[in-house]
């Protein structure tokens, strides 16, 4: 019998993989090497490459496995413990290896919670006169564990005096040092990032068990902040509502529970996105201050500006805390210049030559700043001034371009054009370019905002338009990509959602929430589960926002979420000629549960109002109208290019006065 092929990897470039493994899982450093070759192998091949190397009987070998199972846990776990078991059955020793496990020496951490991002040196005694320092960059966004490195065997006398140099560094405690990388950690959680490497090292700060109330945290925090002035409090409170750091935004009240009033619930409420926030004036004394701010919030297409009264005081330590919100002021901006979807913005694109001399020619600019990294890249901002906090969050004003680097894609988005040649000539002076000029556009603020959130897989998907986006009864559909770490717990989440579930091949199902649609069941969400990945689609922001809360809830270890992006095509897309031969009632079934969520969804082209609420008034009917008459032109354009429509005009009709008759 011929043997079978394990994996499709060249067996030559697998030798060469083991013998780099072979050097470096010896120690740490060298295997924090080695998780980034591991991570540089693309997503879908990692499976079948780790099962390969297990057909290489090393010694070495069993390390490499434990080491995976520690670092990825579920991901990896199943392939690894199979490839331990050959190792054990053909008489090799699967004993884990040891890893450090020194005593406790000493913590420091940067006194800039306030910001967002702190560093941390934990030092462990390793030997008589030397320290094993694990170094972390942790942020409070959806970054998280940022960077983790190692520095071994240090001398305790050059520990010392680098401690002694670093004015800005604060002792902490064991116990302080774990919750802040817990803290940190949770934002990976919650955001469903993958954090630094190096976690099966850092995995103890997580596993310390800090009992309830053990870390008084708002005392930490301020520990570990410098002073404000009363403008920087407010600002950056607003800061801290644009990256959902709630314990810092806590940490700015007075007393030991959070302010609970409705203006502080507001501002937290579901689906609100904050586009500015600054304070206006500043009356105080030395005791007490009243500060004046405003705000910008995007809810549901619609642009809402408030005005506030911040009230402080002043407590024993020094610190400027908040005691009490008054919203002053409240109203729909309609005004053409601080509508977002209003502003444009210019854009040029460049294709990527050389990422790392990329790197080098924008290290050479001055206040440029990583702002977050991206499922498959990072977005940079260069401003006019230091964040100081006596600037609060901004949708354009102080900033010169955000620069976004997206796969082989680099941007650059600027208001004033002359900004965007400033940085082509940077960029380009060299005879060598590291980027190579696609293309400039002119798009509005919101597209590119929504390019820098993932919504569009490149850039010139945004060309396309919002109505190429939305079908032409005006709805729109979002979907969520996720990397699958173990398909058995997906599935079972997502068995607990569905209403109903198709297998369309071996590899791929399909579920089907509904929602209930005034008695009758609606479109929620689609659910696409693959080999290693998943997608889930809804109708709109409000929808994803609670569809994804779901979903996401304690899953971290099973998925990685992927990134955003609108979608062209339709949740009738799945109907071809053989699943429709398969699953006859599919296409009934699925055009009741869309006509029911349309007739009930608030749409743009209706300003704002659901098919059902149109019904009712003379001016929603003509708006409903006008609508119909857009369907009606796709179809034709549809039927004249030879394409297949979903649904026709007579089944949306149908579908109103089907209702209108009830009422």
């Amino acid at each position: 019998m011929k043997k079978k092929r394990i994996g499709t990897v060249p067996r030559p470039v697998l030798k060469s993989l083991v013998t780099d493994i072979k050097k470096l899982v010896v120690n740490d450093e060298g295997r924090l090497f080695l998780l980034e070759i591991i991570e540089e192998i693309p997503y879908d091949m990692r499976p079948a490459i780790i099962e390969s190397l297990s057909a290489f009987y090393d010694i070495e070998m069993v390390s490499f496995f434990h080491l995976l199972k520690w670092e990825y846990g579920k991901e990896m776990e199943l392939l690894c413990n199979r490839a331990l078991e050959k190792y054990s059955m053909a008489g090799i020793d699967v004993k884990p290896p040891e890893i450090f496990n020194g005593d406790f020496y000493r913590a420091y951490a940067s006194c800039s919670r306030h910001t967002g991002k702190i560093t941390l040196d934990v030092a462990w005694k390793s030997a008589e006169k030397e320290l094993h320092v694990e170094c972390f960059y942790l942020t409070f966004n959806p970054d998280g564990v940022h960077s983790f490195f190692l520095l071994e065997n240090m001398p305790w006398q050059q520990y010392e005096e680098d401690r002694i140099s670093s004015a800005d560094m604060i002792e902490l405690s064991f116990k302080e040092a774990c919750f802040l990388v817990s803290s940190a950690y949770e934002f990976n959680v919650r955001h469903m990032n993958r954090p630094a490497l190096g976690k099966y090292l850092y995995q103890k700060y997580l596993d310390y068990d800090l009992a309830p109330d053990s870390i008084r945290e708002k005392e930490l925090i301020r520990k570990i902040s410098i002073r404000l002035a009363p403008r920087q409090v407010v600002n950056s409170f607003f800061y801290a509502l644009r990256y959902q750091d709630a314990p810092y935004a806590a940490s700015l009240f007075y007393g030991e529970d959070t302010i609970q009033s409705d203006e502080f619930t507001d501002f937290n409420s579901p689906g609100k996105v904050l586009l500015e926030g600054e304070v206006n004036e500043v009356y105080g004394s030395q005791q007490t201050a009243r500060v004046t701010a405003y705000t910008l919030f995007l809810k549901e297409y619609t642009v809402y500006r408030n005005s506030y009264c911040f009230y402080l005081q002043r407590e024993e330590a020094g610190n400027w805390l908040i005691t009490d919100i008054e919203r002053v002021k409240n109203g729909v901006v309609e005004s053409q210049e601080l509508n977002p979807f209003n502003i444009k913005v210019f854009c040029r694109v460049y294709e990527v030559n050389d990422i790392d001399e990329l790197f080098d020619v924008l290290d050479k600019v001055e206040n440029i700043k990583e702002v977050e990294e991206l499922p498959s890249g990072m977005h940079m901002r260069v401003s006019s001034h230091e964040d100081d906090f006596n600037h609060g969050v901004s949708l354009l004003s102080g900033v010169i371009a955000d620069l976004v680097l997206n796969g082989d894609e680099f941007v650059v988005i600027a208001r004033e054009h002359a900004a965007i040649l400033d940085f082509h000539n940077i960029l380009t002076s060299e005879t060598n370019a590291p980027v190579l000029c696609r293309g400039e556009y002119e798009v509005s603020f919101l597209n590119a905002c929504n390019y820098l959130g993932g919504r569009y897989i490149y850039f010139e998907d945004i060309l396309l338009g919002e109505e190429e986006l939305m079908s032409e009864d005006g709805m729109r559909l979002i979907c969520a990509r996720y990397l699958v770490k173990d398909s058995k717990p997906v599935r079972e989440r997502i068995e607990k959602f569905k209403n109903l579930e198709f297998e369309i091949s071996e590899e791929y199902q399909i579920y089907y929430q509904f929602a209930d649609c005034c008695g009758e069941p609606g479109f929620f969400a689609e659910y696409v589960l693959g080999p290693n990945w998943v997608t889930l689609s809804t109708f709109g922001e409000r929808d994803m926002n609670v569809a994804r809360r779901n979903f996401e809830d304690k899953m971290y270890d099973y998925l990685e979420f992927d990134g955003m992006e609108l979608k062209t095509d339709s949740i009738f897309d799945v109907l071809t000629i053989d699943v429709k031969k398969e699953y006859p009632q599919l296409e009934s079934i699925l055009k009741e549960i869309y006509l029911n969520k349309w007739y009930n969804s608030n749409l743009t082209t209706l300003l704002g109002m659901s098919p059902s609420e149109a019904s009712q008034s003379e001016e929603g009917i003509r708006l409903l109208w006008a609508l119909f008459k857009k369907i009606r032109q796709k179809e034709k354009k549809k039927y004249l290019s030879g394409r297949r429509n979903n649904l026709n005009l007579k089944e949306y009709i149908r579908k109103v006065e089907q209702k209108r008759g009830k009422h």
